[in-house]
């Protein structure tokens, strides 16, 4: 019985997990032409032997990413040196890394929400600038683009069972259901994930062959 229940349960997290993404696409890597500049803050977290660009309201996930071990995204963002910045971001879009602007951005909603589901956006962020840093990203058309997001998702599912273990989070907040989904279905699931970024909407536009890069 109990066995039935908790296969039911994590079929229903890969439903969300679907939806999920099919809500949240986390990256743009190409700016418009006509993108206003970003402004970036001029406090800088140090720390552990990095420098950071971001604001005081971002310094506690940094700390965060440091105790999960995720050092070497820290190492990513000291090493260009890459701003961390809150943005105004298309509605369910929580976090973007943009490759013309140097810049990682994470939705000024997450401000309103816990550190844990910020940090686990930022890890995502974070894994695709270190994808450009150590030059995986390419032209970020076809597989290519599609295997940059399986890493992502990835990480940013690893990360969150980390924080909130593997039972997930016991939570209100529908950013947060929508993770613990994300984290159901693509822990030690790295195929399962592939597939579910193929077959979504808005990665399949982003990473077309007919794409034209940026």
């Amino acid at each position: 019985m109990l066995r039935t229940v908790l296969q039911l349960v994590k079929f229903r997290a890969v439903l969300l997990a679907l939806v999920a993404l099919s809500m949240t696409s986390a990256v743009v890597f190409a700016e418009d032409s006509g993108a206003p500049d970003v402004t970036t803050d001029s406090q800088h977290w140090t720390a552990y032997g990095y420098t950071i660009t971001a604001p005081d309201s971002m310094w506690p996930m940094l700390e965060l990413l440091h105790r999960q071990h995720f050092d070497w995204e820290l190492a990513s963002a000291s090493r260009r040196p890459t701003p961390l910045v809150w943005a105004s971001l298309p509605p369910g879009v929580y976090g973007q890394y943009s490759q013309t602007l140097n810049v990682v951005k994470v939705s000024g909603v997450l401000q309103n929400s816990s550190v844990e589901i910020g940090s686990a956006f930022l890890a995502h962020e974070l894994t695709h600038l270190t994808d450009d840093l150590n030059g995986k990203l390419g032209d970020m058309v076809g597989n290519v683009c599609y295997e940059a997001e399986v890493r992502a998702f990835v990480n940013e599912a690893n990360f969150w069972q980390m924080v909130v273990g593997p039972n997930g989070k016991t939570t209100q907040d529908p950013i947060e259901i929508q993770e613990n989904a994300k984290m159901f279905a693509f822990v030690g699931n790295t195929r399962f994930a592939d597939l579910v970024v193929r077959t979504t909407g808005s990665y399949i536009k982003q990473c077309g062959q007919d794409r034209v890069p940026g």
